[in-house]
């Protein structure tokens, strides 16, 4: 009987956690229209994502590229201290606005723009959760500065082009 209840409560237990995470949390949604997510997350409208996840998915070579970054870089001026991230769903940056230069096709095609952002808590939740938000603050290992952040994913779940991500120190 005690092992027909422990596997009960096992199964109950990881039924319960697969739901919570395939929902969206209700810290996410609270946190979205509180400060410093608020501001971020009103940059990132359903049509500016949007338009993300077409000018990624569009992307083929230098010029489409480019296309692609400008939209980035527009959008993260929009912020003070703004950055945005632009990420494959594997992880794979294709665009990090604060990397400059290093910004173009060949390099994102050699995967040597920035680290892989695969383990990203705000990206990983993004492309985890329902609603395709993940929130995020932390302090910056390379700066020591706080930075947060706010992550959408490029498309439907398990079907999605990628992530973006805007923080701001």
């Amino acid at each position: 009987m005690k092992k027909t209840s422990l596997l009960l409560v096992i199964v109950a237990l990881c039924f319960t956690s697969f739901n919570v995470m395939a929902a969206c949390a209700p810290q996410v949604q609270t946190k979205l229209v509180a400060p410093p997510y608020d501001t971020m997350n009103a940059i990132l409208t359903a049509a500016k994502v949007n338009t993300f996840k077409t000018k990624l998915n569009a992307v083929k070579d230098q010029p489409t590229y480019a296309t692609l970054l400008t939209e980035a870089n527009t959008t993260a001026a929009l912020i003070a201290n703004g950055r945005i991230v632009v990420t494959l769903p594997d992880g794979t940056v294709v665009v990090d606005t604060s990397k400059g230069a290093s910004n173009t096709y060949n390099n994102f095609k050699a995967k040597t723009i920035n680290e892989n952002h695969n383990t990203r808590i705000s990206i990983l939740d993004s492309q985890l959760y329902d609603c395709g938000v993940g929130v995020e603050t932390k302090r910056s290992t390379t700066d020591n500065t706080v930075e947060s952040y706010v992550a959408k994913r490029l498309g439907d779940y398990l079907d999605s082009a990628g992530t973006v991500r805007i923080s701001h120190k």
